[in-house]
């Protein structure tokens, strides 16, 4: 399925920024030393804090290093268990002068000091990168879905010559990248039950599911670069 001109255009753009890198997304970290970096926080423990760059290494920096954070407004809701209010959940917009700031629902806005934050998620889990998650029997696609990161659905059969072809690229990103998860459906044959339950018609057929499970894409054949436009797509939102 080609995608519709506006949007083709859309993933043009996007293709043409993000050659390189399928991060949209990413922090500002202002050390102490004024150096200013781009990477994407993952957690906070033990007074430092974890965070992954556009190659997908991670960095780790001591929180009395960092002067200032800038989250990205597109992070997912974070979670911090605290020593003296429990555990608390909402998007963190910054770190600065050893506090959270956190907006939580309803649009209440509350500080949290470091010194009383045991640890911090700021991407949630995603389970296991890569997981086939049926045979052929009917399956809840959103029950696997992986909220807060992009989901990689993969119908495949192991009698597909052009689904040998997409697959390593869509383990690729799902192992290089811990936002990425993907969820491969086995149809074993075209009479099967999974087969019936979501139409397929067609092999291989790649769904790619945004952060709030919301479906971003469908691409029909082995096109590993419209793969990648979505899970760009995806990421941005």
């Amino acid at each position: 399925m080609k995608p519709r001109p506006n949007l083709f255009r859309v993933c043009t753009i996007v293709g043409l920024f993000l050659a390189v890198t399928l991060s949209c997304r990413a922090d500002t970290i202002q050390l102490s030393s004024g150096q200013e970096v781009s990477a994407t926080i993952t957690k906070y423990k033990n007074h430092n804090f974890e965070a992954r760059t556009d190659d997908g290494k991670t960095a780790t920096y001591p929180a009395n290093n960092v002067r200032r954070i800038q989250f990205d407004t597109r992070s997912s809701p974070a979670k911090l268990t605290t020593r003296t209010n429990g555990v608390q959940e909402g998007t963190v917009s910054q770190f600065e002068n050893g506090a959270f700031k956190m907006t939580q629902s309803g649009g209440n806005e509350r500080t949290f000091s470091a010194i009383f934050v045991e640890q911090a998620e700021f991407v949630p889990n995603r389970g296991q990168s890569s997981e086939v998650i049926t045979h052929g029997q009917q399956v809840d696609i959103k029950s696997h879905l992986a909220p807060g990161n992009v989901t990689i659905i993969d119908y495949y059969a192991d009698w597909c010559g052009p689904c040998k072809l997409v697959s390593p690229t869509l383990e690729q990103l799902a192992q290089t990248d811990a936002e990425i998860a993907l969820r491969k459906i086995d149809i074993v044959d075209w009479g099967s039950a999974v087969a019936k339950q979501y139409n397929v018609t067609t092999l291989p057929r790649v769904e790619v599911y945004g952060r709030k499970g919301q479906l971003i894409g469908t691409v029909r054949g082995a096109d590993p670069n419209q793969v990648k436009q979505y899970v760009a797509l995806a990421k941005g939102r």
